[in-house]
């Protein structure tokens, strides 16, 4: 079963994000993230699911396809033209981390949020553990390094 709420509406999957791991799977991540954040700003549950406590609450790209009445930066009119600076930075920044948001998108838009989300879960798992891992360079799990 896929859980919806992981979708970024940019094209991020939510489910490698590692505010959202700390946040649902404890540990040394969430330690670590604690020195940087107040514990009560260590809390997401997923793009589609914000809330004023949620980390991405303040996005400017949710803010903007809100204003829009759309929802994935696909559908909007600026999508692909090069026209859109605030998704074109945060596209910059997921690229070194190996997340393809254009790619992404496209998947989401020709087959669908749901098969996307299945393709996501299996591609973000740790090769050694299994289990859901984020954009680290290594599995907070069973400390696996991942890059």
């Amino acid at each position: 079963m896929v859980y919806k709420n992981l979708a970024g509406r940019c094209g991020h999957y939510c489910g490698a994000c590692t505010i959202y791991r700390a946040y649902k799977d404890g540990g040394e991540l969430f330690d670590i993230l604690k020195k940087h954040y107040s514990q009560g700003d260590i809390y997401c549950e997923g793009c589609q699911a914000l809330t004023k406590n949620s980390w991405g609450y303040n996005c400017k790209i949710v803010n903007c396809l809100d204003l829009k009445g759309i929802d994935f930066c696909y559908e909007c009119e600026e999508f692909g033209n090069g026209g859109c600076e605030k998704w074109y930075k945060i596209a910059e920044d997921h690229a070194e981390i190996g997340m393809n948001l254009h790619e992404n998108l496209l998947f989401i838009k020709t087959f669908g949020v749901e098969k996307w989300l299945e393709e996501q879960d299996k591609k973000w798992r740790c090769p050694s553990c299994g289990k859901p891992v984020s954009e680290e360079d290594k599995c907070f799990q069973c400390g696996f390094e991942l890059r």
